[in-house]
């Protein structure tokens, strides 16, 4: 069997994984993306072709002697991508450190060396695979020599031989300099001749053999004006042909050792750690050419596993704890269960769960990477908080922008082997816990190092314990409510179907774009607004700029707005009711969004509309449960505004807040220049968006499409703005210039959040850096302020021994059932606690609301 050599042409591969890869950055903020699609497209070959030999192939420089035949080569190509350029020294770099060997040859293309090693490598008996994105290598393949096209981003890729070139493409390999020739290509600006395409070259070369083959038989072609065009640029397509021609006679200097990887174990080891590439240093060290660098990936030991120890043993220790749950609601069922300590790791029998879950109240401190459900399960048996120290939510703080934290990922940030043991179930558990155990102690110092101990102390752990008590809990649902409502709305979703049926004159699928642009765009000619790939847009937008236009817009907007609410809500809400309990249990989720605010979701609570009245009676299916007979609700009111005034300590927004003043009848008053009680409904309209738009740092364009002006009147009422709160003006630039400077955006209370794009030479992307650095002081400190009402909430209630509960939070908004005989302590309670949860230079205004379901709370 042959050896054989993979050929990989470098410029092509890192092009197509930079635009396969998500944008990606190193914790220096710098990109990465198409690195790390290089690589993991590397190891795919090594998986699927395993080559004994490698080598990359780059371009040396733009200028080559394709330019000496014709100034216009690659003339129109774009510029390199700004966050790709430098991706090109960074391969390089990562490459040397794997001891794979980089060819380039100045005045020659990547392509040139990839077709002369390949013809001298397969003249020398090699196997050859050349792995490119681009057709012009398929002028390479031979018996000997396979082209490896990539085709849809990095992963998917069609192994050209010479049957497949005759199957896919209908013409040989020696024939693509010939299609080139009469085609051209746009990319490299290979002129071709003109008005011949890819179908009428395939048909000449078919039919003659060759260029050459088309002018000796010119008089032959069909079609007087296809002779003429031909005849009048033979010179271009000879020219075209020779720049298509891979040369393959490049003066090369190698040996084949060049070709076998020497990998710089402790260079790849630092190189892929400061990348965040730990993953890929591990999948490397699994192939045998690289695999002296396993202890590079994996330094940790094995995990001793050891048998379990008396559950009392573990009072006052330190004790990490991994289990699996079966997501049984209000309280997960433990369905397996494994500790570590110091001594060892264990699996706990499961005849012992209880007894070994009830000790963790007394230990020092208990790490997991799943705090919540383990609070949840612990509160089951025994009764006491949980000295939490979670791995997850430490992730989280450190890095808040990422979409998962996988142990994996755990593995890689804290540089920690992650030893997944044997196939047994429970001992891979028992490794779990024991990584935990080893991973705390670094988590906790990098928290220190970024200064978030104090943010996990005082606030993210205590909401462990909270938001655990919050889904236990639950929310009673009125089922005989919900099943009338969704009769009710499904009849007025009936009625106006019909009623649409009748403004169009025929029956249709509303529900499909395309029928329902068919039927306004077409039938009833009216104006198109915009067109998708696929057809007319029929999305809200459009729907709305034709309101005007035809009476059937408004009752396709209220349909979609019934259907969405019956499918979403209506029928959504249905099966996720428990029968024992009647109550739906929503989760929390506390590491999802990048501000710190929490969302929900099976549910999602916070979505619900509440600015229809059909949206608002969805509130109303909410009530108390058995034993309870008020919902009651706090929330702040204009936190953001507030935190706004606070921070940027501008006097003419605290003197409105002090008084007590409506402020965005106060912002009408100094924007527009009018005293206060001239303010139109419409002017403060447009004052409260301009003083929301500034919190997210609205653009002129933004705010002239928000609120139906001009562009030029929303820079006016911009400039306006800054003109009369010129502090706020002066405090947001501060936080981009602080931004810019520390790489990130820091709340009230240190919670932080990286914006590597800050400094991009990328407009847009530098754009939303810079609003996300003037929001996330603001919306991060809201969060952070509602997180410590609710634990300070949640604590007097346990304090008191109170029967309320509470049951959800969303935005600003805590939601409590309370018994009647507690409704006036727990009010003011609430309103107590949420007002002076922190010292502001504005004061926090709550506002209580009370009612029988969630509705009337508002």
């Amino acid at each position: 069997m042959k050896e054989n050599i993979v050929i990989i042409d470098g410029s092509s591969l890192l092009y197509r994984a930079f635009y396969a890869i998500p944008h990606l950055t190193d914790a220096q903020g710098h990109p990465t993306n198409a690195v790390y699609g290089f690589l993991n497209m590397l190891l795919k070959l090594y998986g699927e072709l395993d080559p004994q030999y490698v080598a990359v192939a780059f371009d040396k420089s733009k200028h080559t002697f394709r330019n000496d035949l014709f100034d216009g080569y690659k003339a129109t190509r774009k510029p390199t991508p700004d966050d790709l350029r430098p991706q090109f020294a960074l391969i390089r770099e990562v490459l040397a450190c794997l001891g794979i060997c980089v060819l380039e040859q100045e005045g020659y293309e990547g392509d040139d060396i990839i077709g002369t090693l390949a013809r001298r490598t397969a003249a020398d008996g090699y196997a050859v695979a050349v792995v490119t994105g681009d057709r012009d290598a398929l002028q390479l393949v031979t018996d000997d020599v396979t082209v490896y096209l990539t085709k849809k981003g990095i992963t998917n890729m069609l192994a050209v031989t010479p049957a497949v070139m005759e199957a896919e493409y209908g013409y040989t390999p020696a024939q693509v300099i010939d299609m080139k020739a009469l085609m051209g290509d746009t990319a490299d600006n290979i002129p071709g001749v003109p008005g011949v395409g890819e179908k009428t070259a395939l048909k000449l070369i078919s039919q003659f053999g060759s260029v050459h083959g088309v002018y000796e038989h010119l008089d032959e072609v069909k079609g007087k004006k296809q002779q003429e065009k031909l005849a009048d640029n033979k010179d271009k397509a000879v020219l075209s042909k020779d720049l298509a021609t891979i040369r393959c006679d490049v003066p090369l200097d190698y040996t084949m050792d060049m070709f076998q990887p020497q990998p710089r174990q402790e260079d790849v080891a630092q190189l892929f750690r400061s990348l965040g590439f730990r993953n890929l240093l591990e999948r490397f060290a699994a192939f045998d050419r690289f695999s002296h660098l396993a202890d590079a990936a994996a330094p940790a030991a094995a995990v001793q596993v050891m048998d379990a120890p008396g559950a009392a043993s573990l009072k006052g220790k330190t004790v990490a704890v991994a289990a699996r749950y079966d997501g049984s609601q209000p309280i997960p069922a433990v369905t397996a269960l494994a500790m570590a300590v110091d001594d060892g790791a264990f699996v706990v029998p499961e005849s012992d769960y209880d007894a070994y879950l009830a000790v963790l109240t007394e230990a020092a401190a208990v790490v997991t990477d799943d705090g919540k459900d383990l609070t949840k399960v612990v509160s089951r048996v025994a009764p006491g908080r949980l000295p939490l120290k979670d791995i997850i939510l430490a992730a989280y703080l450190l890095d808040p922008t990422r979409t998962s934290y996988g142990l994996t990922y755990i593995s890689e940030t804290f540089d920690v082997s992650l030893d997944e043991g044997t196939e047994d179930d429970g001992q891979k558990l028992a490794c779990d816990a024991a990584f935990a155990l080893q991973v705390w102690p670094k988590a906790a110092a990098e928290l220190d190092k970024a200064s978030l101990t104090q943010l996990y102390d005082t606030i993210e752990e205590p909401l462990i314990h909270t938001l655990a008590v919050m889904e236990m809990n639950g929310f009673t649902v009125d089922t005989d409510r919900l099943m009338t409502m969704k009769s009710e709305l499904s009849r007025q979703a009936d009625a106006l179907e019909e009623a649409i049926y009748d403004d169009a004159g025929e029956t249709f699928n509303i529900n499909s774009p395309k029928q329902l642009g068919v039927i306004l765009f077409e039938k009833l000619q009216l104006p198109v607004i915009k067109k998708t790939k696929t057809g007319y847009s029929t999305d809200s937008s459009v729907l709305d700029a034709l309101r005007d236009k035809h009476p059937m817009i408004d009752k396709i907007l209220h349909f979609r707005a019934l259907k969405k609410l019956i499918s979403t809500y209506l029928d959504g809400l249905e099966p996720l009711i428990v029968p024992e309990t009647g109550r739906i249990y929503t989760h929390f989720n506390q590491m999802v969004t990048s501000t710190g605010r929490l969302s929900s979701s099976d549910p999602n609570l916070q979505n619900i509309p509440i600015r229809t009245e059909q949206g608002r009676k969805i509130r109303s299916l909410f009530v108390p449960g058995e034993g309870y007979d008020y919902i009651v609700s706090g929330d702040y009111s204009q936190i953001e505004l507030r935190l706004l005034a606070h921070l940027s300590q501008d006097p003419t927004m605290i003197d409105g807040f002090k008084k007590g003043q409506d402020i965005h009848r106060r912002t009408a008053s100094e924007v527009f220049g009018i005293p206060l009680d001239e303010v139109t409904p419409e002017e403060r309209s447009h004052a409260k968006a301009v003083n929301f738009g500034i919190i997210y740092g609205i653009s002129d364009f933004g705010l002239a499409r928000n609120i139906s002006i001009s562009r030029q009147k929303a820079k006016e009422y911009i400039d306006s703005y800054f003109a009369r709160y010129n502090t706020v003006h002066d405090y947001m630039n501060g936080l981009i210039a602080s931004a810019k400077e520390s790489g990130m955006a820091v709340t009230m209370f240190g919670r932080r959040r990286a914006l590597p794009e800050i400094n991009s030479k990328n407009f847009t992307r530098r754009s939303f850096a810079e609003r996300t650095a003037m929001n996330t002081p603001i919306q991060g400190s809201a969060a952070d302020i509602i997180k410590l009402a609710m634990n300070a909430v949640q604590d007097e209630l346990e304090k008191r021994h109170l029967k309320s509960q509470l049951l959800v939070q969303v935005h600003d908004e805590l939601v409590l059932e309370v018994p009647a005989g507690e409704k006036d302590e727990v009010e003011q309670l609430l309103k107590d606690t949420m007002e002076h949860i922190v010292d502001l230079s504005v004061p926090l205004v709550v506002d209580i609301h009370s009612g029988v379901n969630w509705e009337e709370a508002k």
